[in-house]
């Protein structure tokens, strides 16, 4: 990235308000008071399955963000080098499709935790950058409530907000302002796909309750909103359809039924 390009987002992001942004989602704006800039929140899997969804929660708060931030702002994404042998790279197409514009990441990848954190805390301190996606992975001692202090702290200085991405390891101490544990829910598109659909469990809240909703990324509108479920009751009172009884339909040219019982092979060992 250029100096003169840096130097321009900061300016940017600097004249922007640091209040919270909305969510978009009623029930999580009632409890948190929108997404606070300036500040560190931490999103981790709530499993192994779910690491795919908490990266996408992560980045879809990154998005409110850079809405907010408005036309030239930057983000940051510092990970871990084993993340991306794990999870796998930052895919711009798949970045665009999720309402992200490649062109405005400044990515930087790290031999271990504390290189993450080190260069989370520039970015975080270089208010040139809208959001800060930091990813470690696996549990490891540098990554402790010293650590997230820090950033914290230089996150409410420099005006810019952390997002700790937790993968490949158990959720430690924090003194990030929230703290989400995510795991992937049905998408609302009926037999489409459909925008993606979050479970999100609001683990702290600093400024409030905590709690648990769905949450759906409205990704032409970069905004999170309840999702119209599949599984919930409409008018029937159920979606679900019942089985005909039948498990297989029948054979067109043959017959449907066995032949008679297999052979068996016996096994000799040479």
């Amino acid at each position: 990235m250029s100096a003169f390009r840096a130097g321009r987002a900061a300016k940017a992001w600097a004249g922007a308000e640091t209040a919270a942004i909305p969510f978009g989602h009623p029930e999580v704006d009632a409890a948190t008071a929108g997404l606070r800039r300036g500040a560190l929140h931490d999103v981790s899997p709530a499993g192994a399955p779910d690491m795919a969804a908490a990266t996408g929660f992560a980045l879809a708060c990154a998005g409110r963000l850079l809405s907010a931030a408005g036309r030239g702002s930057l983000w940051l994404w510092v990970r871990a080098e084993m993340a991306g042998r794990e999870a796998g790279e930052p895919y711009g197409p798949g970045l665009a499709a999720f309402g992200l514009d490649p062109s405005r990441l400044v990515a930087v990848t790290a031999a271990n935790t504390a290189d993450v954190l080190r260069a989370a805390e520039e970015g975080l301190a270089a208010r040139a950058f809208a959001a800060v996606l930091i990813e470690p992975f696996g549990d490891d001692r540098h990554l402790d409530l010293t650590a997230c202090r820090r950033l914290s702290l230089i996150a409410d200085g420099g005006r810019s907000t952390g997002i700790l991405l937790r993968t490949g390891g158990a959720p430690g101490p924090t003194s990030a302002v929230t703290r989400w544990c995510v795991a992937a829910a049905p998408s609302s598109g009926g037999p489409h796909p459909g925008n993606p659909v979050f479970a999100a469990e609001l683990a702290r809240n600093r400024l409030g309750p905590v709690g648990a909703w769905m949450m759906e990324w409205r990704i032409d509108e970069q905004s999170f909103r309840a999702p119209r479920l599949r599984h919930r009751a409409e008018a029937s009172g159920s979606l679900a359809v019942p089985l005909s009884g039948r498990l297989a339909a029948a054979s067109g040219d043959r017959s449907s039924r066995p032949a008679g019982p297999a052979a068996v092979v016996p096994f000799r060992a040479r």
